[in-house]
């Protein structure tokens, strides 16, 4: 398992421009193996060939297991963050909610995609203070927790890096987490199909995601 935690000094532009490198290299490795098949006109990192991943285990905001088996079955989207998070998180699940607004199907129908909200701040995100926050934006948002060592074994499979700032003595809950704002699609068989990278538009995630699941189906 590799280690995804990102030492306190380092600033979020750069974790954001060092992730978005990285994909986008692993992505034109990939194309010189293995030659093209993916879709033109978008915006988004598409995988020449799907990942899949290893088992995991987290555990929803019902208090659920969480793990492969949840993945499977229709598309879904992974974003990684925590509740205290000023900025960048509720930006992109109020921007989530925009594009659950533009898609033909509604939650719960058939081919409607999910979305699962991933905590990187296990010691502050209860279950139920991740309900409480991820249902805000949209009932249908679900929030996940665990083990660190668990978030670290998913974060390490799909390159999501994360880091905290230095906690203060007077406060050891007084801090703030700094991590990578890629929001991640998942196909039915529980594989990584493509990656989203910052600014994002619920326009144009709403193509790509369109565009995407046209392509490689169910």
């Amino acid at each position: 398992m590799s280690d995804t935690r990102i030492p306190k000094f380092v600033s979020y532009p750069l974790i954001a421009l060092v992730a978005i490198i990285a994909v986008w290299l692993g992505v034109w490795l990939s194309l010189q193996e293995q030659g093209g098949g993916i879709p033109d006109n978008m915006e988004a990192t598409v995988l020449p060939e799907a990942r899949q991943l290893q088992p995991f285990a987290l555990q929803n905001h019902h208090g659920q297991p969480f793990g492969l088996a949840q993945l499977e079955g229709q598309w879904s989207f992974l974003f990684f963050g925590f509740t205290n998070c000023p900025d960048i998180c509720p930006a992109t699940l109020h921007t989530m909610k925009s594009v659950w607004q533009k898609l033909p199907t509604e939650p719960g129908d058939p081919g409607h995609p999910r979305l699962f909200f991933i905590s990187v701040d296990p010691d502050r995100d209860s279950l139920d203070t991740l309900k409480q926050y991820v249902t805000y934006f949209d009932p249908s948002f679900i929030g996940v927790t665990g083990k660190l060592d668990e978030i670290d074994n998913l974060t390490g499979q799909l390159g999501v890096l994360y880091g905290y700032d230095e906690k203060k003595n007077d406060n050891p809950l007084d801090y703030t987490v700094n991590h990578s704002g890629q929001v991640l699609l998942i196909d039915p068989q529980g594989r990584l199909r493509a990656v989203l990278s910052p600014p994002h538009d619920s326009t144009t995630m709403a193509r790509n995601y369109q565009i995407i699941t046209d392509y490689y189906g169910d």
